[in-house]
């Protein structure tokens, strides 16, 4: 909690712009006095964002959020290739998927690069499926 309270302070602080990287790690540590480790984590990603890159990182993360979200909506009622990855069931459990994530990011920092990968690679999937199927409905 003693984290969770200083970061708090920190952005309260700083709640524009933030502190950046290193400095927020260096104020950070100066702040907790139980703890003795050489580095100290909010294991919550919005905290973390907050505390960092203030009001406009957290905007630019729910925006980038929101638009993953849009990404997988599109439902084509025609799927020609029925059994391929990204069909409309995939597309239904898309939202479940990003759901997880959030809920994950509320308890650690989602800085880890294998799903932060696998969540955009789905989603440039996803998107490239939309762009053609768009490109050749226009046909």
């Amino acid at each position: 909690m003693e984290i969770y309270s200083a970061g708090w302070e920190m952005f309260l602080q700083k709640p524009i712009t933030g502190w950046g990287g290193r400095e927020m790690l260096f104020e950070l540590s100066r702040r907790i006095s139980d703890f003795q480790q050489e580095e100290y984590y909010f294991h919550n990603t919005f905290l973390e964002i907050l505390v960092q890159y203030g009001v406009i990182g957290l905007t630019l993360y729910l925006v980038l959020l929101f638009e993953l979200c849009r990404v997988g909506r599109h439902v084509f009622r025609k799927n020609r290739i029925r059994d391929s990855f990204l069909d409309s069931e995939f597309r239904a459990l898309w939202p479940i998927f990003l759901f997880v994530y959030l809920i994950n990011a509320m308890f650690v920092v989602m800085n880890y690069q294998f799903v932060n990968g696998l969540v955009f690679s789905i989603a440039g999937m996803l998107n490239a499926q939309n762009r053609s199927r768009e490109v050749h409905a226009g046909c």
